[in-house]
């Protein structure tokens, strides 16, 4: 994950509590940082808190963070590190600088090349499923990354401020076409049939559906691994456009996610995605693939 200092310069407009170092040079006292964190949603910290928010890790993911080389670049880097760890019970998360990124411009492109190298040298040495996140940073870092994740076939995801939505960028082939390259899960197959997973009732609630509804049914009916999907309350509170882990599992120990669908106050839905998987492996293939539909069709 690219890291920037939106955590150090976010203003607060519309935040009852504000940051206690706005206006500040830099964050300060870590306690009194760390505690502000904890009570505020992830949503509206960072840019990368937000992402990672999204992103919903499990406690043994490893959480790369590559900063800018620059005090507050390290500072934000640093907190991040310790809010996670701390807050969120990550175990394995690290700082990595990005040589020479800075705001003098005569410096950037031979910076940008470095972050190139060391993407690729980190990349070379990881183990498992690999996701780039972009949202934080320069928007110069944003393109390296598009460009190293293109070259691996590596998602690439970053949170749209317009749609408040984790998206993935596209993947370009040798005659720029984009692609979709989507690893999927292997779960279980439902014996059902898939015209009857969907058992999202027809009622008054209807007419409060997202226009993206129609689009995600489709998706959710394709994929062999779903078993059942109904509407649900509890679903409200996974990430808006976003996907999240369920807190319980189905009778028989299956996993079940929340999808929420968010157009607008009037217009949103939450539903319940019932699966076949029962495994952590199970969990870790579905989630990559669940939530990397849902942020293409985003």
């Amino acid at each position: 994950m690219t890291v920037g200092t939106s955590l150090l310069t976010n203003r607060d407009e519309n935040l009852e509590k504000k940051r206690p170092w706005v206006g500040q040079k830099n964050i300060g006292n870590r306690k009194i940082a760390l505690e502000w964190m904890s009570e505020i949603d992830p949503e509206l910290i960072s840019a990368e808190t937000n992402t990672i928010w999204r992103l919903n890790p499990n406690f043994h993911d490893e959480i790369l963070l590559l900063h800018s080389d620059t005090p507050s670049g390290l500072e934000c880097a640093e907190v991040l590190k310790e809010y996670l760890e701390s807050i969120h019970y990550q175990k394995d998360v690290s700082l990595h600088p990005i040589p020479g990124i800075n705001y003098d411009l005569d410096e950037s492109a031979s910076a940008l090349e470095k972050m190139a190298v060391l993407l690729k040298e980190l990349i070379t040495q990881s183990k498992g499923n690999i996701t780039l996140a972009a949202t934080g940073g320069f928007k110069a870092q944003t393109m390296i990354m598009a460009l190293i994740g293109n070259t691996f076939k590596i998602p690439v995801c970053y949170v749209h401020e317009q749609y408040k939505a984790l998206i993935y960028l596209p993947y370009l082939s040798d005659t720029a076409e984009p692609q979709v390259l989507i690893k999927p899960a292997n779960l279980p197959k439902s014996s059902l049939d898939r015209s009857q997973i969907i058992r999202v009732q027809n009622d008054s609630y209807g007419h409060h559906r997202p226009k993206t509804w129609k689009k995600v049914e489709k998706m959710l009916q394709d994929i062999p691994w779903v078993e059942y999907v109904r509407f649900d309350q509890n679903a409200f509170s996974a990430p808006k456009n976003g996907v999240k882990v369920a807190r319980g599992k189905t009778g028989d120990g299956r996993y079940v996610f929340w999808i929420h669908l968010h157009e607008s106050e009037q217009k949103h839905i939450a539903v319940s995605v019932e699966t076949t998987g029962y495994t952590s492996e199970h969990l870790e293939q579905a989630t990559k693939e669940l939530r990397e539909r849902l942020g293409r069709l985003i």
